[in-house]
């Protein structure tokens, strides 16, 4: 039996005290079934404790109410008063039910998981979410976050998330047919509704990605492409030049032409090479949302060449490689 199927009255009358000794040993019953109904029933008796302070309130006299409402229900029908049996001890009964109704409802919606939901339209929105993971959500995406005891994530659309190190909660993201699951890494999932293929990019850490039957195993720099019509996945090669998030900048070997087009596009800058030789230099680095100077004063310390920067117009300079 579910938490949500035991019966209500039991419940009362357990935490109330009232319970004979078959209800007692049928709500212990109940708790010894499954972890989820001795949760259900700490969290129940925790709430009740709290709502205790209610026995601070002045105490309504239901005896003296209720015999009014007999005089004045005899004086309007002409006849004798109904005696009651037990009138105060079975509204007492009555109101703990109802408060302990109240309180499995308060209780599920205080202790269930937070839900929140983001949206990208035009720009990139970078959020931090409810474990103090971090995460970038490009145009035209949606994000659900669900932290409980799972941390959970249903993606329509492109995310880059850098997941906070928790080995007790799996990070998981759904992404349409496939899932992702971390403990703590930096990785991208794109899986747009219009597209034939769905990736998954790793910039660090390790990650598992499945979809139907199929399993992979990620590390830190592996691409992984889901065929949507064939239900495949595929290993890809890295490309020289990637970008994580907003700025995290990952070369491998990347043509400085390319890395000039890729600074100038990222930037919004004007980045010139002094010849030839410089174009055909090939960069290995990785820069984290670095200021473009630093950058550039990085690359030029590679290669030794001078960078200089006239009006926000920067070049590199020298003899090239």
């Amino acid at each position: 039996m579910t938490p949500n199927d035991f019966p209500s009255e039991l419940l009362a009358s357990y935490l109330s005290g009232e319970a004979d000794g078959a209800q007692r040993r049928a709500v212990e019953a109940w708790a010894a079934e499954a972890p989820a109904n001795a949760d259900e029933l700490r969290r129940m008796r925790a709430v009740w404790d709290l709502g205790g302070q209610a026995a601070d309130l002045p105490e309504v006299d239901v005896d003296r109410a209720w015999a009014k409402l007999e005089g004045r229900i005899a004086d309007a029908e002409g006849k004798g008063r109904v005696r009651t049996i037990g009138a105060r001890s079975w509204t007492r009964w009555l109101s703990a039910a109802a408060m302990v109704a109240l309180l499995v409802l308060a209780a599920r919606w205080f202790f269930q998981p937070a839900s929140s939901t983001y949206l990208a339209y035009a720009q990139p929105e970078q959020i931090l979410l409810a474990d103090s993971s971090r995460t970038v959500l490009f145009p035209g995406s949606e994000l659900k976050e669900t932290m409980g005891k799972q941390r959970a994530i249903r993606l329509q659309g492109r995310a880059y998330f850098e997941v906070r190190r928790d080995e007790q909660r799996p990070f998981t993201v759904d992404a349409g047919e496939l899932q992702v699951t971390v403990l703590g890494t930096a990785f991208e999932v794109a899986d747009y509704d219009t597209a034939a293929f769905a990736t998954v990019r790793v910039r660090t850490g390790h990650v598992r990605v499945v979809a139907g039957t199929d399993t992979v195993e990620l590390l830190a720099g592996d691409h992984l492409r889901y065929d949507k019509q064939r239900h495949l996945l595929e290993r890809r090669p890295a490309p020289p030049m990637e970008v994580y998030g907003l700025r995290v900048l990952k070369f491998e070997g990347a043509p400085m032409a390319q890395v000039v087009e890729q600074l100038e596009r990222l930037y919004q800058v004007r980045v010139t090479l002094g010849n030839e030789r410089i174009a055909a230099c090939r960069l290995t680095a990785e820069f984290n949302d670095e200021p473009i100077g630093n950058i550039l004063e990085v690359i030029a310390e590679t290669f030794g060449l001078t960078v200089t920067d006239t009006n926000g117009t920067f070049k590199l300079d020298g003899d090239g490689c």
